[in-house]
């Protein structure tokens, strides 16, 4: 048998190695060990504590997370992996680390600097919340979603190319935007929560703020405000704008109108945009299970906050309520000011709002803020304002920190009229 020639072998290497990815994205990678230590629950382990042992794999704060449970012990001591993937959000790096765990009133807890809880949310999923323990910024809160998975084909590099996600991805067609041969609406990604009971339940709409760059590209699931929406009665959709996260179309909320000099003038077109966005999602919603027809509770953060209080002002009959989460569209008064006079005189007291603002919001200032309410206010509109003081780090991210609004919050949610 003749052998392949030295040149052959070699044209099959480079076609091998042209055939390999040649970089990644680094959010994608999520190390793990090269093995796990698994170890089967022993007969008198409680089974509420012995169906935690196993692989899980999913999401913290919207970022790759792995937790392996190695072995768990009757006493409800357990040896665990946890891995996480980059996020350049958040300015963490991959890692992977071996540590211990206790699993009491069916909670996996884990310790450190953050707080770790595990707990399950289906007979085959965990929901995850993740709290700063100590230092300046107690009390700030992510959460995330995981799924049983296969332990040894983790360990052995396997990965999903579609990660498990916290809620249900579905995809809405734009009313007014198509693709650019006309051959079809352009689709926007959102995330849906069903409502916690079997009965129909009204719909809240979730909808986020802006970023730049890549960061665009990233997809928000708005977790934790779902499951307290969720909590407190609701049907969820999470909701991104158009080129945002997974959502078709560009994202033209940055077409500002500038004079001569640069000076901003306009921010007709963006707002627009966003608006149109929206509807496309609220008419949807009427098609999703269990969602029960009617006005829609609106809620965001900065710039999805501002959205919220300025469509009740344009559509008052289609909203039920409004939480705004540090709302803004853009920290310089002449040009946004106004916008909020106009939302006050559509709205009226037709729809209850509630305003929610931290004193050190590194974006609008105190003065800016009240500047809006007092405009929001003097054209008629309702709202219950809430600026709050001693929130950790940037105020802006208010929303992250549920300990100083979830109350507040939760008693606007239930003098709703739904």
């Amino acid at each position: 048998m003749r052998r392949p020639s030295v040149l052959i072998v070699l044209l099959m290497l480079i076609h091998n190695a042209q055939a390999q990815p040649l970089t990644v994205d680094p959010e994608t990678i999520v190390p793990l060990p090269d093995k796990f230590d698994m170890e089967m629950p022993a007969p008198d382990v409680p089974p509420e504590i012995a169906r935690f042992q196993g692989a899980w794999i999913g999401t913290w704060h919207d970022d790759r997370h792995i937790l392996v449970v190695e072995r768990v012990r009757p006493d409800g001591h357990a040896n665990v992996v946890f891995a996480q993937s980059d996020s350049a959000l958040y300015g963490m790096n991959r890692e992977w680390w071996r540590g211990e765990a206790t699993i009491v009133d069916g909670v996996l807890t884990m310790t450190g600097f953050r707080t770790f809880r595990y707990a399950f949310d289906g007979p085959d999923r965990l929901y995850l919340t993740a709290t700063i323990a100590s230092g300046g910024a107690s009390g700030n809160v992510t959460s995330g979603a995981l799924v049983r998975a296969d332990a040894a084909r983790l360990a052995a590099g396997d990965r999903p190319s579609e990660w498990p996600w916290p809620g249900e991805r579905m995809w809405i067609p734009h009313l007014t935007v198509r693709t650019p041969d006309g051959a079809r609406p352009i689709m926007l990604e959102a995330t849906f929560y069903p409502p916690a009971g079997s009965d129909p339940a009204p719909l809240a709409i979730m909808t986020h703020g802006s970023d730049v760059g890549r960061n665009q590209l990233r997809s928000w699931s708005f977790s934790t405000e779902a499951h307290w929406l969720r909590d407190n009665g609701f049907a969820v959709l999470a909701l991104m704008r158009r080129g945002r996260g997974r959502s078709e179309g560009i994202n033209g909320e940055e077409n500002f109108g500038r004079d001569h000099d640069g000076s901003l003038i306009d921010v007709s077109a963006g707002i627009t945009e966003a608006v149109e966005d929206l509807s496309s999602a609220i008419a949807y919603a009427g098609k999703l299970p269990n969602v029960r027809p009617g006005p829609v509770l609106l809620a965001g953060q900065s710039r999805g906050g501002f959205l919220s209080m300025h469509y009740a002002g344009l559509k008052p009959g289609e909203v039920m309520a409004v939480v705004n989460f540090s709302g803004g569209w853009y920290p310089y008064g002449p040009v946004t000011t106004p916008y909020y006079a106009g939302a006050g005189h559509g709205a009226a007291k037709k729809v209850p709002q509630l305003w929610l603002y931290a004193d050190n919001d590194k974006l609008y200032s105190e003065a800016l803020i009240r500047e809006y309410y007092q405009a929001f206010a003097a054209a008629g509109g309702s709202a219950r304002f809430e600026l709050l003081h001693g929130v950790p780090g940037d105020g802006h991210l208010l929303r992250l920190y549920p300990d100083r609004w979830r109350s507040i919050a939760d008693r606007f949610l239930t003098s709703l009229n739904r």
